[in-house]
């Protein structure tokens, strides 16, 4: 039997498919899932006491992130950190303080593009000069967070080919929206729990004016709820193994 080639709308349909499909691995940060494979969206929750992530995206910026190391300092927390490349080289020495202070440091690739609508091939390349750009502040990123949380199937090919775990959240800011930084604390409050990955930014780039200011000011109110509920904020390599 002859088998006939099938149609190139469906084999474009089928491409697209594969393209798009793992675009609900975003979708981790409001189901209970905690990690499938290389992609974590929560941490471990046994162990006293409950240790949550603090991770910021999108800096580094000039503006806002040195104002918030300050503040990470006096409350004498370590956080994570997912600079965009591009920020990266446009301003490497705050790149550097973010490191020198002792925060973990990971990416957020170079281009903050969206992945769903980028090629696989474009997705590696940006990845690529993400990874380099970081090499230069002396960072190795062991982790990705993708642009908008979006993961396609060149992300995770792009990701596992150059050992990188794809880092997405659990709980998140929403500073753009935000009125003020108490309502980004509590929306970030009411996800709350061990092992979970909080998601807020430092900078303003991809973001209304304001938002990175509510995320700074919203830390401290995060601090203290962590304490009043017994858990303490971390790394991410402290909550995910």
């Amino acid at each position: 039997m002859r088998l006939r080639p099938a149609p190139v709308g469906f084999v474009a349909g089928g491409m697209a498919l594969g393209q798009l499909l793992p675009s609900v691995a975003s979708l981790g940060q409001w189901l209970p899932v905690r990690r499938v494979g290389r992609c974590a969206w929560r941490g471990a929750a046994h162990g006293p006491p409950g240790r949550v992530a603090l991770t910021f995206d999108d800096g580094p910026c000039p503006d806002s992130t040195p104002a918030l190391l300050d503040r990470l300092d006096e409350l004498g927390v370590r956080a994570t950190f997912f600079p965009s490349g591009a920020a990266v080289a446009r301003h490497a020495a705050v790149a550097g303080e973010v490191v020198s202070r002792g925060h973990q440091v990971e990416t957020h690739g170079y281009h903050h593009r969206h992945h769903l609508w980028s090629s696989p091939w474009w997705i590696g390349a940006d990845l690529d000069a993400a990874l380099a750009v970081m090499a230069g502040v002396g960072v190795c990123p062991r982790w990705l967070r993708p642009p908008y949380g979006q993961v396609s199937t060149g992300t995770v090919l792009a990701a596992r080919r150059r050992g990188l775990g794809l880092a997405m959240w659990s709980a998140w800011g929403r500073e753009w929206v935000a009125t003020d930084a108490r309502a980004v604390a509590r929306r970030v409050g009411a996800a709350l729990s061990p092992g979970a990955v909080v998601l807020l930014h430092d900078s303003d780039e991809f973001s209304p004016p304001g938002s990175a200011r509510r995320a700074h000011d919203a830390v401290g109110f995060l601090v203290d709820e962590l304490a009043r509920r017994g858990m303490i904020p971390v790394t991410l390599d402290e909550v995910v193994q």
